[in-house]
Parts: structure tokens; C-alpha cells; sequence
């Protein structure tokens, strides 16, 4: 069970180094807005806005009349700055609850943080209109792999199995994003940057960071993919 509480700690720290260190993120957010049919939107959920890496890039693609942006973290002056017309809501997702329906669900790199993807996946898809789209970004089961197989810290990604048979007929695309940096203190500081020391804990001692470095050569590997619904009509 993630904790929440944790969650929003470290995100909150990291509201300002996000931007500049989110290089994975950001490749992610211009990947997913590729998908979205260029057109008009009468109704816009996205979740997880967070600084606004995605905002920027859907508001460039497409037109909408009503926009709600939703994030667990306090971050509504940065999504007002993007735009005023968009209403900000700060709330956990799997806590949300909504009787307006959304032509567009659309997140990037949040929904891994939910302690129920499945149940809020689920909830979302009641919130979509009739041939309305989810488009989202999450991680495979391998992410981060050198940092599971030496720390024994990760996050309980869903296999991609389940994936399909949760979005039947969606379309899913798998990418793999490598980083490398000078040294393992260097990986722990991009973590911490982005938010995404809030890993389960593991053993970061001196010797598992030697590990990091000689086994891996100071590289990690991101495993993007992607996902694009349609409900039916």
C-alpha cells in the first residue's frame, strides 16, 4: 500500500526541479498528445496536471469549451499560468468523484501511483461519454529495472496482460528511454528531483550504490507505454 501522505511530501518538494528534470516525462507528455485526434473537446479530465508538462501540450493540439485539471498537490498557480480557463481541482483520484461526463480522460506518468489502478480505471471509464477517449501514460512491469534489482525498491506496475484485458481493443505502445549519468549518487538525485524517491524503500546503502554502478553503469531505463480507449458509442 503506497502512502499517500508520502506521496505529496516529496512531490511537493520537487514542484520546483520538476520541470528541469523531467526529461523522461516530458517525452512522454509530447508522445501521448501525438495520439489525441486533432480536434475539438467539449469536456477535458486530465489527471495528475502537476506543473503542467502535458496542459502545455494538449491546449496546443486540441480546442475544448470546458477544462477540469486535478492533481493530489496544491499546483493550480502553475495551470493557471498555462491558461486561465481551466479549472483546477486538488484531489486524489481514487478519491474523485464526478457527475459530469468527459469526451477526454487523459494522464501522464500519474495513474502508477494509485494504490487501485484497476477500481480507478474502472470509475473513469463511468465518467466517460459514449465514444469518448482515455488516453494515458503509465510504466510497463520492467521499469526502472536497475533500480528494483538492486535497491529492491519499485512500484507494483501492472502486467501487461491485465493491461489488455482492462483496455480491450485499445491501443498500446510500448517504449524504452535510457539514461545515464555520472554516478549512482547522480540517479538518486534525478529520483528525488521528479518526485520519484517515493518508491517503496529499499537498501541504499554504500555497497548496493557500488552495485548500481558497476553492474549498470550508472544507467537507468524508463519503460514508458501507452494507452489509447475509445468507448463504445
Amino acid at each position: 500500500m503506497l502512502e499517500k501522505s508520502i506521496i505529496k511530501k516529496n512531490f511537493k518538494k520537487s514542484l520546483e526541479t520538476y520541470d528541469n528534470c523531467a526529461v523522461v516525462q516530458k517525452q512522454m507528455a509530447k508522445k501521448l498528445t501525438s495520439m489525441l485526434d486533432n480536434k475539438k473537446y467539449q469536456n477535458i479530465l486530465e489527471i495528475g496536471s502537476y506543473t503542467g508538462i502535458l496542459t502545455k501540450n494538449i491546449i496546443k493540439k486540441v480546442e475544448f469549451e470546458n477544462y477540469l485539471a486535478l492533481d493530489i498537490i496544491d499546483s493550480g498557480d502553475y495551470i493557471k499560468k498555462i491558461d486561465s480557463r481551466i479549472c483546477f481541482i486538488k484531489e486524489d483520484i481514487e478519491e474523485f468523484l464526478s457527475s459530469k461526463k468527459f469526451d477526454l480522460i487523459i494522464s501522464n506518468a500519474a495513474l502508477q501511483w494509485c494504490n487501485d489502478f484497476i477500481a480507478t480505471i474502472e470509475n473513469l471509464k463511468k465518467m466517460l461519454n459514449p465514444a469518448g477517449v482515455m488516453a494515458l501514460s503509465i510504466f510497463a512491469y520492467d521499469n526502472l529495472a536497475e533500480i528494483k534489482n538492486t535497491f529492491n525498491s519499485t512500484l507494483n506496475y501492472i502486467e501487461t496482460e491485465k493491461l489488455e484485458e482492462i483496455f480491450p481493443d485499445a491501443e498500446i505502445i510500448f517504449e524504452s528511454i535510457e539514461l545515464q549519468f555520472n554516478n549512482p549518487i547522480e540517479i538518486l538525485r534525478h529520483l528525488k528531483k521528479t518526485g520519484v524517491n517515493s518508491i517503496k524503500k529499499g537498501n541504499f546503502s554504500f555497497f548496493k550504490l557500488r552495485e548500481l554502478e558497476k553492474r549498470y553503469d550508472n544507467k537507468i531505463t524508463y519503460k514508458p507505454l501507452y494507452i489509447k480507449f475509445r468507448k463504445s458509442a
